[in-house]
């Protein structure tokens, strides 16, 4: 199987065995000796346990963000919640991609390198799932309005509107993916379980 993902991607094996081990590492693959490699799949109480988590880190970092983003930050932030706009033209992949980094490089400003460690590893974990929710159940509108208010906060120098943005984003988030998962689980396990 290595041989055919290094093919797949133009890489020699060393790398690739590389970049498989630091995927493992982070939790977002398993290797099952004898058995392969593995994505990692969650199930509903383990996305729950990340939400909560998110829920006490996140809006901790509004205030420190608030307090070192520049009008160029701003700049670039108006113009992701922009390009996430057009996920018609974009598709999801793209749309996934901005989303991600909308929120790691807006938490990477509060220069909180431990925090922002651990959400960074908790947004990896859930990116997939997210990415299953937003798409399959279309919740672009709320999420993009979320965005831009986000954006309208960060501008304005508000961390609490900033704090309050951040928990009811993760909220509906929560609410979003339980819909979806309760509406296509099975699709979601298949999915998400692949081998390598």
């Amino acid at each position: 199987m290595q041989e055919e993902l290094a093919d797949r991607f133009g890489v020699s094996r060393i790398p690739l065995r590389e970049a498989m081990r630091t995927l493992v590492g982070e939790g977002l693959l398993r290797s099952e000796r004898g058995r392969g490699t593995f994505v990692t799949a969650l199930d509903i109480e383990e996305i729950d346990e990340i939400y909560d988590l998110r829920r006490l880190i996140e809006p901790s970092f509004a205030e420190h963000v608030v307090e070192r983003v520049s009008r160029r930050d701003i700049a670039r932030f108006e113009a992701m919640a922009e390009a996430m706009d057009n996920v018609g033209d974009t598709g999801a992949d793209t749309w996934s991609r901005t989303n991600l980094s909308f929120h790691l490089d807006m938490y990477r400003l509060s220069r909180l390198p431990m925090r922002y460690e651990i959400i960074a590893q908790m947004y990896h974990r859930l990116e997939p799932y997210s990415r299953f929710y937003v798409h399959g159940t279309n919740a672009y509108e709320r999420v993009q309005c979320e965005h831009k208010g986000m954006v309208d906060a960060l501008s304005s120098g508000d961390a609490t509107a900033l704090a309050d943005l951040i928990l009811a984003h993760i909220e509906g988030g929560q609410t979003g993916l339980h819909r979806a998962w309760e509406n296509s689980a099975d699709d979601m396990n298949t999915y998400w379980r692949a081998k390598l």
